[in-house]
């Protein structure tokens, strides 16, 4: 680890909530050459960033029970580079590109907020085919990064459960860095 990232790593630190008696923060941090974020891991589901890569992310969280090798039921966080701030219209191009890619797409809304950072979401879905849950989060102008959180099912939609651990994690994402 480079003294920079040690720097970085000591600020998050000191910035991520720490419960009342001390104890250390209740967030994952996750982190790479030009970023670094922590998120809190939803109860009863695991945070690991080890096999992120396999889902093309950098973090995903799973319950204990679930199939490890299916992309179905995973919460998935993505660190994207960020061209402009006008994320809303990322999320606008991927309607675009799944409505030319599947006949029939739907668009739903998807209530989720943060209290620092714009969200935009959306369900994608076919009718008793697939449900993709999607929140882009853009931290601000003073970082290079976005990151998007996404939720995939197979034929049925995400459950209350499923949908209250993929509000925590969008929720409790917090930016460090650049």
């Amino acid at each position: 680890m480079n003294i920079l990232t040690s720097i970085i790593l000591q600020t998050i630190l000191f910035i991520l909530p720490v419960s009342q008696q001390g104890e250390k923060s209740d967030r994952i941090l996750v982190y790479g050459d030009d970023f670094l974020f922590g998120v809190k891991e939803p109860t009863g589901w695991h945070g690991d960033t080890d096999s992120a890569a396999n889902y093309s992310a950098n973090i995903i969280f799973t319950r204990p029970d679930q199939d490890s090798t299916s992309p179905y039921g995973i919460i998935r966080v993505c660190v994207n580079d960020k061209v402009d701030e006008n994320t809303v219209e990322d999320l606008a191009y991927d309607m675009k590109e799944y409505k030319q890619k599947y006949a029939g797409i739907k668009f739903g809304d998807l209530p989720v907020q943060h209290s620092k950072y714009k969200c935009f979401s959306k369900i994608f879905f076919i009718e008793k085919d697939f449900y993709e849950y999607v929140t882009y989060i853009n931290p601000g102008k003073e970082f290079t990064y976005a990151l998007s959180v996404s939720l995939s099912k197979k034929d049925v939609r995400a459950t209350e459960e499923e949908l209250s651990a993929y509000k925590v994690v969008v929720s409790s994402l917090l930016c460090s860095g650049k």
